[in-house]
């Protein structure tokens, strides 16, 4: 039993077991949870099939357990899927196909009735999605092995399923660019300055040379199917399953960031999840000043460069960590902050585990860059802003983006910058 049968059968949710007799020949596929949606999103769906044949799109309607107005907007969607042709329908599941334009289908996955517990948020909802598709690309029916994912307040550009097609199948994941776009009240000063941190972050990790420099945003995933096995899918997570289930993907395979094409997203008001866009947005909009915002303190990438060096030197030859930081010729801070760090962290235990099951410096780095991923990272940026750096806000970062090589490193941060002084001088 390979690794996709051993998942399907063993770990999958149970809706991409009731398949009997689905219709195949589709090209491409997309996975959208809907919580607490309109049914504008099924006008979008239809105007994506539109550009793109034989495509289909798999909602997941849920509510949560403790969440009682899920029938309210779940009756808007009955109503219209009532004026669509159904295609297929499950014996024993709320599961339906409907006929949508140039051979598209629009697969509705009702979990409202039976709800999603709150503990398992989105990431359910995700998982059963995703698990419908790669059983569907398991099995033939969907020729892609992209499984894509967004959300409803993503726009999809032209060319989105085009990316994939040249994408290379041996990557784990893709990641699409993203910018937001503002359609109701939402206000802009905070969406913008919320768009630079995230901006802001992974800037810093591609400056310091980590492997896990990408965004961690739902909305601009598409995941390989033999990879997304691999790792037995989304977790389930009330919020953040995007982080982590690339997390573990990156593990397997090269997390791809592309430069093209854009999704817009929506900036809206939102406590769907409990923390994210919505509530970020909503944080910054409660200061009395915006810019208050607190980022974390450009060196924090300077030591994380640094941490980065000394695994690189750790794994080459048998040294302590003091030793390898006198070969980095750090200043004294430098290099007791650093070997503060690595204590914090317990890189000894993990550096003897990479020397007991590697035999070569290569195997050896690839081990403790597993160890060292995507969540030690953020650990690591949480520790010096807890124990040493602090954070600085817009106001006093602004002064050092001219100057500093982690801000310097983007041009997207300085034209970002300049917005972000734009609105806050004309609100």
């Amino acid at each position: 039993m390979n690794a996709i049968e051993k998942y399907l059968q063993r770990y999958a949710e149970p809706e991409s077991a009731d398949l009997a007799n689905f219709p195949s020949g589709f090209n491409h596929a997309l996975v959208i949870p809907a919580y607490r949606e309109t049914t504008v999103i099924v006008s979008r769906l239809s105007e994506l099939c539109q550009r793109r044949q034989h495509t289909l799109v798999i909602l997941v309607l849920n509510r949560h357990d403790s969440d009682n107005s899920a029938p309210l907007w779940r009756d808007a969607f009955s109503t219209l899927m009532a004026a669509l042709p159904l295609l297929w329908s499950s014996a024993s599941l709320p599961l339906n196909l409907y006929e949508l334009p140039r051979q598209g289908a629009l697969l509705i996955v009702d979990r409202c009735d039976v709800p999603i517990a709150a503990t398992s948020g989105v990431g359910l909802a995700r998982k059963i999605g995703n698990d419908i598709l790669c059983q569907l690309i398991h099995r033939g029916k969907v020729k892609s092995p992209w499984m894509a994912n967004t959300d409803a307040d993503a726009r999809l550009p032209a060319g989105y399923f085009t990316a994939q097609d040249l994408a290379d199948s041996g990557d784990a994941a893709l990641i699409y660019p993203f910018r937001h776009v503002f359609v109701d009240d939402c206000p802009k000063l905070p969406t913008v300055l919320y768009e630079y941190s995230l901006h802001y972050y992974v800037a810093g990790l591609r400056w310091a040379g980590s492997p896990y420099a990408y965004h961690t945003i739902g909305s601009t995933l598409v995941v390989n199917y033999r990879h997304y096995c691999q790792v037995r899918g989304f977790p389930k997570r009330p919020a953040a399953e995007d982080f982590y289930l690339l997390n573990k993907l990156r593990k397997t395979g090269a997390i791809r960031s592309l430069d093209a094409p854009v999704i817009e997203l929506e900036a809206r008001h939102s406590t769907r999840v409990p923390f994210g866009t919505g509530p970020a947005v909503s944080t910054i909009d409660a200061l009395d000043d915006s810019l208050e915002w607190p980022l974390y303190h450009p060196d924090s990438f300077v030591y994380l460069r640094y941490f980065l060096q000394l695994l690189q030197l750790l794994t080459a030859q048998p040294v302590t960590v003091t030793q390898a930081c006198k070969q980095l010729q750090l200043e004294p801070p430098s290099a007791v902050q650093l070997c503060q760090l690595a204590e914090a962290l317990k890189l000894q235990q993990a550096l003897d585990h990479c020397y007991r099951v590697g035999d070569s410096a290569d195997k050896r780095l690839r081990a403790l860059q597993d160890w060292f991923d995507g969540f030690k990272t953020l650990k690591l940026i949480h520790l010096l802003r807890d124990q040493s750096l602090g954070t600085l806000n817009f106001h006093q970062l602004n002064g050092h983006y001219k100057t500093h090589p982690v801000i310097t490193s983007s041009a997207a941060l300085g034209a970002a910058a300049i917005t972000i002084i734009a609105l806050n001088n004309n609100p």
